[in-house]
């Protein structure tokens, strides 16, 4: 019966503790994910959970791709030490390496394993992974090649150009790892990868004190250099939002100031409409927008008004990114409103609304490499894109996002939402019921087009908002689906 608690006190108190098995089931990621962040907070190093979790992730799914490469081989009588048969065997094997499913059964009926260890060292950790498959003729240097040179690289995009070898189908999980490691500041030198008794042993040595380190591309310091350059709201955007905080402001006074910007009067009712203020019909006139969402709601409508106008001109449309955070800010406000969080229910809307305004400019940086960053994302099961874009370009499209929200005087709350929608366990955070109900939005509709995967899930943030099980997640999320579906046709049927 594994215990994830009493591993990670066993490792407290110096001693070693392991896992082994033959094929990555739900269970043992589970119990690899709990255990990770149990040992990670005994050391007061849980910030480095997304990058551990990651690499040990690739380190894994490395040590798996040699036990299938094995075991292929000899399901189709080719002996993998011939050359002439390893080149044979391989032109197929690439079509299964990153399917492990394909090969459970033929996997869990082999002689090899896989076993991780962990143990402290230092004030920091070190973990082991080893493969019973031993090592192949040319393998080991191909090994080392990828990480001297994966070292010398500045960025992940200069990696993946120069070493992505295509004809193995692998080299990416060393050269992410390599990447992660240098980007947390740990240093490639944390690595080392070396045949031991029969076993190919991968470790890992995650130091008390970390190097500081942080990779500047030229795409970061375009990236920053646009944020610096962004304009600021238009003056009658500023002088509306003034309005709206003066307390002696009548909403005659807002209405007539609005009437003088026929365009903005639009966009203001269709965002009212779209933010599910709705009372059974379709608000028409301004006046009535404002005293059905009130002052303070419609000075953050006035901000996401004015912030969807400066980047739609400035840079091209991004029509996907904008259907994306109108479900996600729908979604926002359902998920306040009916796990009891009311008070924040319309700054959830409009976090939702605004949370991947970075995504719009790292789009328009740079939008091949995040294509390929998105495929690796989906090909490799990482959890989050934001961790890659970071190794990349050397910042994410979260934390580009923040620095708008920062430039444009967003609200505490907003900003963090924007910033950390990614990052909801992050200890600094301020205004965590929002940052989690945007993260828990955002990734919900990653899932519109395929059945959602809870391991992809902060299990905290389910527990939090009562949908830890399979049973009440499912119901929760087809619930909210619904609504969203009638919601869009409501409106798109009441538009004039």
């Amino acid at each position: 019966m594994f215990d994830s608690s009493i591993l990670a006190r066993q490792f407290d108190r110096g001693e070693e503790v392991y896992l082994s098995f033959q094929y990555v089931t739900g269970e043992i990621d589970n119990d690899l994910t709990s255990l990770l962040v149990k040992i990670l907070a005994r050391i007061d190093k849980t910030y480095l959970y997304d990058t551990l979790e990651s690499v040990l992730r690739e380190l894994i799914q490395n040590a798996v791709k040699a036990n299938m490469k094995r075991v292929w081989f000899a399901n189709q009588g080719l002996d993998i030490s011939d050359e002439s048969d390893y080149r044979k065997g391989m032109l197929k094997f690439r079509e299964v390496a990153y399917h492990p499913e394909v090969m459970r059964e033929s996997l869990m009926g082999s002689p090899y394993r896989i076993v991780i260890k962990f143990r402290k060292r230092s004030g920091g950790v070190e973990f082991d992974i080893f493969n019973n498959a031993g090592v192949l003729p040319g393998e080991l240097e191909r090994i080392q090649f990828r990480m001297v040179k994966a070292a010398q690289c500045k960025n992940f995009g200069e990696a993946y150009d120069n070493m992505y070898d295509a004809s193995e189908g692998a080299g990416l999980g060393i050269i992410l790892t390599i990447m992660l490691l240098k980007n947390a500041g740990i240093g490639a030198g944390a690595l080392s990868i070396k045949p031991e008794s029969g076993s190919m042993k991968a470790s890992v040595v995650i130091p008390g004190e970390l190097k500081s380190s942080e990779i500047t591309t030229s795409i970061k310091r375009r990236i920053l250099d646009e944020v610096s350059s962004l304009p600021t709201f238009p003056e009658n955007m500023l002088e509306l939002q003034a309005l709206c905080n003066n307390p002696e402001t009548t909403i005659e006074a807002i209405s007539d100031r609005l009437a003088l910007d026929p365009a903005l009067t639009a966009d203001v009712l269709k965002l009212s409409n779209s933010a599910a203020f709705i009372m059974g019909k379709r608000i028409s006139k301004i006046d009535e927008a404002i005293v059905v969402i009130g002052l303070k709601n419609l000075t953050a409508i006035l901000a996401a008004s004015a912030t969807r106008k400066i980047l739609d001109m400035r840079y091209r449309k991004f029509e996907e990114v904008w259907d994306h955070c109108n479900r996600a800010a729908y979604y926002a406000r359902c998920i306040a409103q009916e796990k009891g969080y009311s008070k924040i229910v319309d700054s959830a809307f409009i976090a939702g609304l605004l949370h991947d305004i970075g995504t719009i400019v790292l789009l328009s940086i740079d939008p091949g490499l995040l294509t390929r960053i998105s495929n690796m994302v989906k090909n490799r099961k990482i959890r989050t894109a934001a961790m890659l874009e970071e190794i990349s370009i050397g910042i994410s499209h979260s934390t580009i996002g923040g620095l708008i929200a920062e430039r444009w005087n967003f609200p505490e709350e907003l900003i963090e939402a924007i910033r950390y929608h990614h990052a909801p366990l992050d200890p600094v955070i301020r205004n965590r019921d929002l940052v989690m109900i945007t993260y828990l939005a955002n990734h919900l509709c990653s899932f519109e087009n395929r059945e959602p995967d809870l391991l992809f899930f902060e299990t905290e943030i389910l527990e939090k908002f009562g949908i830890g099980s399979r049973e009440a997640f499912d119901v929760f999320f087809k619930k909210l689906r619904e609504q969203y579906d009638s919601h869009d046709q409501f409106l798109k049927k009441s538009a004039p």
